[in-house]
């Protein structure tokens, strides 16, 4: 069973769908691997315990197997699926690369006033990508611009246009959505909630180059002649033809650069370095300083296979990921640094859903105060 196959049986048996024999295979599962071994940080055992007993005193509370059932799943997941995804990297096995999506992914969540992703073309008319019909929609000096599979935009530029002017559109995607665009060399970019992006309607000249604010995964068409850069706040990503993702949130701090498959060359401040698949760049300070480090790659693409995926994440981290997918403001009540938190959550679950699985590692307590529109729902996390 690979590690996406684990997930996702874990994920219905926690919403009470699974059958005899998908039981029995996720237990024996389980049974072949150890949650704790000498990788784990004491911070992993501390956690574990502490779930542990909160699951045990829920047993003696509640006299309802089935609402028990609920809550013990969700704090086991949080600890049992983080531990199987993540230690074994360490252990040097290989993690499956996850599936990756290609729809249009909104949270499921009640009264929420969803705004739409935009297309704003050269000319400056912003258009909602959802009031666009399908097929073709705008013709842009020779290049067509196609609303196709289920909703995601393609460019598809004619070969006269190589040597003419560029027209620079712009595709933003607000909170609480994601959304897939094929460029016009055929590169392929997912963005993430809270992101836009900046690009030519077609590439000429000696480059390929857009700008990205936010999150966003590519995969870069192959052009030797023609290297794709993108350029994310001080940061610039050179590439041929290649998988990767950057997060570029400025609430987030350092440039998160992860890679997949292919080469990729960073350039920040004046320095620069290469990057190898299976390891992540972080750029950060004045000096210039690029930071190598192994990555875990299920982790990076976490946000556009529909899931959340923490380990070791601080409370900061981690309210930062949800108050962009669910449009809150976070306010904290109280000092709450150095939490760390580590698990699995399914993007599609309901906020209170997904805060009372986070309250169940007894770090942290969350207040839900609602607003008179959507964007100003405020989650307060306490002590």
């Amino acid at each position: 069973m690979t590690s996406e196959e684990y997930i996702r049986l874990y994920q219905k048996y926690i919403d009470g769908k699974c059958n005899t024999e998908e039981v029995k295979r996720l237990f024996d599962y389980e049974d072949s691997f150890q949650l704790i071994d000498a990788h784990e940080t004491r911070e992993d055992i501390v956690l574990k315990t502490r779930i542990s007993d909160r699951i045990n005193k829920e047993i003696a509370k509640k006299r309802s197997f089935k609402l028990w059932y609920k809550y013990a799943a969700a704090a086991i997941i949080i600890t049992a699926i983080s531990a199987l995804l993540l230690l074994k990297r360490d252990r040097g096995g290989t993690i499956a690369q996850p599936k990756l999506a290609v729809q249009i992914n909104k949270p499921a969540l009640e009264q929420i006033d969803t705004t739409i992703p935009t297309l704003t073309l050269s000319d400056g008319t912003t258009i909602p990508i959802n009031e666009m019909k399908e097929k073709m929609l705008s013709e842009q000096g020779g290049v067509e611009i196609r609303k196709i599979n289920n909703g995601e935009l393609s460019y598809h530029a004619s070969k006269q246009l190589i040597g003419s002017s560029r027209l620079l559109n712009k595709i933003s995607i607000p909170k609480g959505n994601t959304y897939k665009i094929t460029l016009s060399d055929g590169t392929k970019v997912w963005l993430n909630a809270a992101s836009s992006l900046r690009y030519p309607s077609h590439f000429n000249g000696e480059e390929r180059l857009v700008e990205l604010t936010g999150e966003a995964y590519f995969e870069v068409a192959k052009n030797e002649k023609m290297p794709f850069k993108v350029k994310a706040r001080n940061t610039e990503v050179r590439v041929l033809g290649t998988h990767f993702n950057i997060s570029s949130y400025a609430e987030d701090g350092p440039i998160k650069t992860v890679l997949l498959e292919g080469s990729v060359q960073l350039s920040y401040l004046g320095n620069q370095k290469l990057l190898k698949p299976g390891y992540q760049a972080v750029t950060e300070g004045d000096a210039g300083g690029i930071v190598l480090q192994e990555a875990n790659t299920l982790q990076a693409l976490s946000w556009k296979n529909g899931y959340f995926l923490f380990k070791e994440n601080s409370i900061v981290e981690v309210m930062n990921q949800i108050a962009r997918w669910y449009k809150v403001k976070v306010v904290y009540e109280d000092r709450v640094e150095g939490k760390l938190f580590g698990g699995i959550y399914d993007k599609s679950k309901t906020l209170d859903e997904l805060l009372k699985g986070l309250e169940l590692t007894g770090l942290v307590k969350f207040k839900i105060e609602e607003g008179t529109s959507a964007d100003e729902r405020r989650v307060i996390v306490m002590d």
